[in-house]
């Protein structure tokens, strides 16, 4: 395996520099050098040596990524294609940087906690927690750290990479009653966190249409998958009648799906559905499934470069970040006469007034 000296030796540059870069202390190296650097070390495969350090007080080269689990699953967390897209791409972006990482979840905060404080890691990814609990963890391990769809926010101390979870919930309800639905039933596992903050999408996009919100339209289905099949059965009434069920999730919305098609419905010609994420499910689905589409990819890459930069003194631009959304429209909405005309038309015809 090629040592340091070597990569300092072919790029013509000293040891200590190398090193800089390998350790993410890039201050004052000039970036023709790094990227120099870099490109030796990939083509050479070169790969530090960890061992000391991790067992010292020194850096560990480690990233700690830690999930609070607050649903119920089949099988694991990372068979939610949003969890296992999250971590896969954080593990490529901590690589990246030079670090490696280690992963922990639990639906048990004090399991969180407990680990989180042993761990020798440079840093720490919090994702699905809450203010407190991430405040919590902070104090626990004194160590930088970047949380991932944060929630229940009551003061500004933080630092949280998320989505314009709001915005996307308005312009898929926008869209679905722009194509003629005034019955729309969303659908999520529980009122809170990003789902919330979805819901008053939906909210906010019924008043701009002076649709009155019903409050049996908004149905939380549980964490609980065995549970979600009866109330599915329950949902079979709303088919042929116009309805379009929008679900907070694209793992609900699949589920929701089979369920349906299984016992006979036609998706869009009885049922128009819509989900949230546009994952792989949602490209994988026949009919594709209408989504609001996140970048996952790039949620995890602002996290780690944040995170970076908190881990090498850098000041932070923004320290609550809000990826945008947009539509990603296929196979599963189809477009129905409308009862009465929308917003847009009702605005030209008091400008013709």
């Amino acid at each position: 395996m090629i040592t340091i000296k070597e990569i300092a030796d072919i790029v013509g540059v000293s040891t200590t520099t190398v090193s800089n870069v390998i350790h993410g202390k890039t201050k004052k190296v000039s970036s023709d050098n790094i990227e120099r650097i870099q490109k030796v070390i990939r083509e050479k495969k070169y790969i530090p040596r960890m061992g000391l350090s991790s067992l010292t007080n020194k850096q560990s080269h480690i990233i700690g990524v830690v999930i609070h689990i607050t649903k119920e699953y089949e099988n694991t967390i990372l068979s939610d294609p949003f969890y296992g897209q999250i971590v896969g791409y954080l593990e490529t972006y901590i690589r990246e940087a030079g670090y490696y990482m280690m992963l922990y979840t639990s639906k048990d905060l004090n399991d969180i906690f407990k680990m989180a404080a042993a761990w020798n890691v440079d840093g720490l990814v919090a994702i699905t927690f809450t203010y407190n609990n991430y405040q919590k963890i902070r104090s626990l391990t004194e160590k930088p750290i970047v949380a991932i769809d944060l929630y229940n926010e009551s003061d500004d101390d933080y630092i949280n990479v998320g989505l314009d979870d709001e915005g996307g919930g308005y312009q898929m309800t926008r869209y679905l009653i722009e194509n003629g639905f005034e019955k729309i039933l969303l659908l999520a596992s529980q009122d809170i966190g990003v789902d919330h903050h979805r819901f008053i999408g939906y909210q906010r996009a019924l008043k701009e249409y002076d649709i009155p919100y019903n409050e049996k339209y908004y149905i939380r289905l549980g964490n609980d998958p065995q549970k979600r099949a009866s109330k599915f059965n329950d949902l079979l009434k709303y088919t042929k009648k116009n309805y379009a069920m929008f679900f907070l999730s694209d793992l609900l919305a699949v589920e929701g799906m089979r369920y349906f098609i299984d016992h006979g419905v036609s998706i869009p010609n009885d049922l128009s559905i819509a989900g949230f994420d546009d994952n792989l499910y949602a490209q994988l689905l026949s009919p594709q499934l209408s989504s609001v589409h996140q970048d996952v990819s790039l949620k995890a890459k602002i996290t780690i470069e944040t995170l970076m930069k908190i881990i090498n003194d850098e000041p932070l631009e923004q320290t609550h970040i809000s990826l945008p959304v947009h539509l990603a429209i296929r196979g599963t909405i189809k477009t129905i006469s409308r009862s009465q005309p929308n917003r847009s038309e009702l605005d030209k015809s008091k400008k013709n007034l």
